[in-house]
């Protein structure tokens, strides 16, 4: 029912206050935790609420902290177990946001001699990682490639719930830039919205395309911002979007990874 009226929401234009309103509601609700989480941790830097609600539709900072922590550590572990005889990482988080994963990879990543970069497109978001997550590179990108790197410059390239809110034009020119920015033989991990999240689509020409293996995009806000959608067939992941990379695969993680969007890896062809 939440999705309907969503979708009517959608539908009338009324997304951005609707928006503004589930911000204060989850803002005030999490006040007295983040208090005690803030009291717990006085040292951990947190960023704007506005900022973190923007990228991650919440405000609670422990759920910040913890899941961060527990899908940055899933996405480490498939760097280092899928890049096994690189001794030295250069790896690169597309969409970091501000900071919820990245900010844990230099320590998740010590014994591989990592250097981590992150990009987003909003500048308040990169300014703030900038000031407060010392040891890791930050620049911004726009909505559309390219990035400021040049062509292989990384072994690994990441991105958690960057896909799932990008139009079908994008996902073709970032996937192609992403492919660019990769060295020969490196590792793509991107995440997106299959099966599980079926329930998202509301009205019968959704389904319908989606069952013949199709992308379904719901716009009616911003593309890039948590509210525009892409729900993703897996056969149209493979068949489309990962059709410029080798071995690719859906990875399973396990109940105690929290993940309910899909895992993909894949590996840039060598020349």
């Amino acid at each position: 029912m939440k999705y309907h009226i969503l979708s009517a929401t959608r539908s009338l234009g009324l997304l951005p206050m609707f928006d503004r309103m589930a911000f204060l509601r989850k803002r005030a609700g999490a006040a007295r935790c983040n208090r005690a989480f803030r009291a717990r941790h006085p040292d951990f830097p947190l960023p704007p609420e506005d900022l973190a609600f923007d990228a991650y539709n919440k405000v609670d900072w422990a759920d910040y902290h913890d899941l961060g922590l527990t899908h940055a550590a899933l996405f480490a572990r498939l760097i280092r177990e899928r890049l096994p005889d690189a001794p030295m990482l250069r790896v690169l988080e597309w969409g970091c946001g501000p900071g919820r994963l990245i900010r844990h990879m230099p320590t998740l990543l010590a014994g591989r001699d990592a250097h981590v970069t992150g990009t987003d497109y909003n500048p308040a978001t990169i300014d703030w990682c900038r000031r407060h997550l010392p040891g890791i590179d930050f620049a911004l990108n726009g909505l559309a490639p390219p990035l400021p790197f040049p062509d292989n410059s990384f072994d690994a390239v990441y991105n958690f719930s960057v896909f799932t809110h990008l139009s079908r034009d994008m996902h073709r020119d970032w996937t192609a830039e992403l492919h660019r920015v990769l060295r020969p033989g490196g590792l793509m991990i991107a995440t997106t919205h299959g099966d599980h999240y079926r329930y998202l689509l509301t009205q019968k020409r959704e389904v319908e395309a989606y069952d013949r293996g199709d992308i379904v995009t719901q716009s009616g806000f911003a593309e890039g911002k948590k509210w525009y959608f892409a729900i993703h067939p897996p056969v149209w992941v493979r068949n489309h979007l990962l059709t410029a990379f080798d071995r690719v695969e859906m990875v399973r993680p396990g109940a105690d990874a929290r993940m309910t969007q899909d895992i993909w890896i894949g590996y840039k062809p060598h020349d």
